[in-house]
């Protein structure tokens, strides 16, 4: 027999600091490769989190980074109305309040259709909250790249229409040189103007898309069967420097939660045996044995 050694956890010292010269050289290096001018402390970029950590340990930020544009858009009527986007942009930014980020939020948009009811519930306080709104989708362009200078707002939110390569680098630019986080939710009036929505290059870190989910039903007598919280379908479609991906998130109290749906079972596996019958003697004949 081969005698068995005991391990003993080795305990390393914490990892020093960087020294200034390498923080320096990572921030050329995120020059060079075009990579949003974020205060790296450490290694690690401030950014804007979702809560989940799946989400977070994915994104190469660890979260959606400050000082970079980021897209939103729904599916289907939700493309025109952009409800889905507007929720998840609250409690992003509700957050980032909740984390100890100052400055108010400018919102600009063309319609006048912001429920401010559901922002506390978002977590987005309304109070920190200014809205714009403008006539052209041009006028909203203007508007954003001009707030993003201000370095005192905690973060632009846009909802424009027409999106192009060059004006999507000009927002990239100016969200760059200010810090400021440049969250636009893609939305309008005529059904199939977006319809190429993810054909269109753009200079976005990340591209996300938010849908509604089946929820969980909820059992309770009389009635069968009740809706139950409700859950998004979030699709990563691109990511500067990291991988497309999706999940299932469902809404409680205090937040998001990761969530799973609800797979039938075939019929064939759910019904059958634990154990066959040859299987359940032999188990039966080890017992008496023993």
């Amino acid at each position: 027999m081969t005698r068995k050694q005991a391990i003993v956890p080795s305990v390393y010292p914490p990892s020093p600091e960087p020294p200034p010269g390498l923080i320096a050289l990572r921030r050329q290096v995120a020059l060079l490769e075009n990579l949003p001018q974020a205060e790296l402390e450490g290694g690690k970029a401030k950014s804007l989190t979702w809560g989940l950590t799946a989400i977070d340990t994915h994104l190469p930020g660890h979260g959606l980074m400050l000082g970079a544009l980021h897209e939103f858009a729904g599916e289907g009527q939700d493309l025109e109305e952009g409800a889905l986007p507007a929720a998840a942009i609250a409690r992003l930014i509700g957050r980032l309040h909740g984390q100890g980020g100052d400055g108010s939020v400018l919102w600009i948009g063309r319609r006048r259709d912001l429920y401010a009811r559901a922002l506390p519930h978002e977590g987005l306080d309304p109070d920190r909250l200014l809205h714009l709104q403008v006539r052209r989708n041009a006028d909203a362009l203007w508007a954003i790249e001009d707030a993003l200078r201000c370095r005192s707002l905690s973060a632009v939110v846009g909802e424009i229409a027409a999106l192009n390569l060059t004006q999507s680098r000009r927002l990239q630019l100016a969200a760059e040189k200010s810090g400021v986080p440049a969250l636009l939710i893609r939305r309008t009036a005529r059904a199939g103007e977006l319809k190429n929505l993810a054909r269109q290059p753009i200079a976005a870190v990340t591209r996300w898309r938010l849908c509604a989910a089946p929820s969980a039903g909820i059992v309770a007598a009389p009635h069968p069967i009740l809706p139950g919280r409700p859950r998004w379908r979030l699709d990563l479609w691109r990511c500067r420097g990291g991988r497309p991906a999706n999940w299932f998130i469902e809404e409680h109290d205090d937040g998001w939660r990761e969530a799973t749906l609800p797979q039938p079972v075939p019929a064939p596996l759910g019904d059958r045996l634990l154990a066959s019958p040859a299987e359940a003697d032999d188990v039966e004949y080890e017992r008496a044995a023993g």
